[in-house]
């Protein structure tokens, strides 16, 4: 590509979002229906900056609430500034992924796949393939451990009914099962996010308030550290799952009605998760300190404030659940082709409730046999957010653009710090994590 056509998109990179048309056939990744539907529908049938930034705070906020104070337990206080770091590289790596959609200013691409694919040929598709899936299922399996987990806690808080963490894992799935199905695209989804924000708000509120009011009962009975050198990777990598979601980021930015505000949405999206996630950990570390755990509702004293956190928080993960399902589900039904105009609309509506039920049933099988929610997270974090969060649009934006593309030595050396520390985080964390899931398979 000639470089001087990097250079005019690098200097005014938002001036083709939303007005390229999008990648052809011949793109060598079979577009998909939702792209035919984009086509299709104008502007003004597309969501809201305020409905992505909903998108976005669901996505990203949930599990990462329960999480992240035991993050800070596992690496002490110096954890909290590796929290604002990491959701500084989440928005400049995931504004990068953004204009690599757009890198040829002619068509856009449709996922991280085809970026991938743009970027390093078939390599980078399988290795992203890989990670990509990955995390969306295992994002899946994570929501559906902490909801059976959570059903258990409240029904036999609640109604005195006792059954096994496994049983409410089948419920819980079979409950989500239909709206994953019945809705086909990230915009008719999105309305699901503004309810799981409003739930995470609340558990952000009830813990605040809780370690508030505990800490002068709990202000001599714990040990707090300021860094433990040994479990910072692991601690980084609950932090990198945290910021995780940007596996969905190009189907949330193509139901953009105004694509040219993405920096900012993402700006503001992330700001306000950050600033959750430290009006939970901080007083949340600070009243409990060695003995906080993950989720973090279990730390809290039993009673009112625990039952609304459990049932908050179980609010948002199952309002979330179908948004991951979605958009994992949209990468494999482009793989098989199921659209309409391929299959007809009665067809393509039978292919993709079995497609839908079949990643279900997958999903299920694989959170019944390993309900690990701590030790899931961070190796997700680890595996999936280490690499696919920063580190892959990074790599394909100076693949794509080249190095010289960036503005002078401070842009080069921030990126390269991006890189060591991320490698460092994904590497270390999950090999921390991989070894923490194994002793707990094998207490059983």
């Amino acid at each position: 590509m000639n470089p001087e056509s990097h250079l005019s998109n690098r200097r005014d990179p938002w001036k083709n979002y939303g007005s390229t048309i999008l990648a052809t056939s011949d793109s060598n990744v079979v577009d998909d229906d939702l792209d035919l539907d984009l086509q299709e529908e104008s502007h003004r049938d597309k969501g809201s900056n305020l409905s992505a930034y909903f998108n976005i705070i669901c996505i990203v906020a949930g599990s990462g609430t329960l999480g992240i104070p035991y993050a800070i337990q596992q690496g002490g206080w110096i954890t909290i500034l590796f929290l604002i770091l990491s959701s500084m590289m989440n928005v400049y790596a995931n504004i990068k992924l953004i204009e690599c959609l757009y890198h040829d200013g002619k068509s856009r691409r449709i996922s991280m796949s085809q970026v991938a694919y743009d970027a390093f040929g078939n390599l980078g598709l399988v290795l992203v393939g890989f990670f990509f899936n990955a995390l969306s299922v295992g994002c899946s399996i994570l929501y559906l451990i902490l909801s059976g987990e959570n059903f258990k806690i409240l029904f036999s808080e609640i109604f005195d009914i006792s059954l096994e963490t496994k049983t409410w894992i089948f419920i819980c799935a079979s409950l989500m099962c239909i709206p994953f199905v019945m809705l086909k695209t990230m915009k008719e989804a999105s309305w699901l996010s503004i309810f799981g924000t409003i739930s995470t708000m609340m558990v952000v509120f009830v813990v605040f308030i809780t370690s508030i009011v505990e800490f002068p009962n709990n202000r001599d009975k714990h040990e707090h550290q300021f860094i433990n050198l040994r479990n910072i990777p692991i601690a980084l990598a609950t932090v990198f799952f945290s910021y995780g979601g940007n596996i969905v980021y190009p189907h949330i930015e193509s139901s953009m009605k105004h694509p040219s505000a993405w920096p900012k949405v993402l700006s503001y999206a992330t700001a306000t998760v950050t600033v959750f996630y430290l009006l939970v950990c901080i007083p949340a570390y600070a009243t409990y300190g060695d003995a906080t755990l993950s989720p973090i509702y279990k730390s809290l004293p039993s009673g009112l404030a625990v039952l609304i956190t459990v049932i908050m928080i179980t609010i948002h993960i199952l309002l979330a659940l179908p948004i991951y399902q979605t958009a994992f589900a949209l990468e494999i039904e482009e793989s098989l082709s199921i659209n309409i105009t391929t299959l007809g609309k009665n067809r393509e509506f039978l292919y993709r409730a079995i497609t839908r039920i079949l990643t279900v049933l997958f999903t299920v099988c694989i959170a019944v046999k390993f309900p690990y929610f701590a030790d899931v997270m961070s190796l997700l974090g680890a595996l999936g957010n280490g690499v696919l969060l920063i580190i892959m649009p990074l790599s394909a934006w100076i693949k794509l653009f080249g190095w010289n593309q960036l503005n002078g030595w401070k842009e080069k050396t921030w990126v390269v710090f991006i890189f060591v520390f991320s490698a460092f985080g994904a590497i270390v964390g999950t090999i921390d994590s991989i070894r923490a899931l194994y002793l707990n398979i094998t207490k059983e």
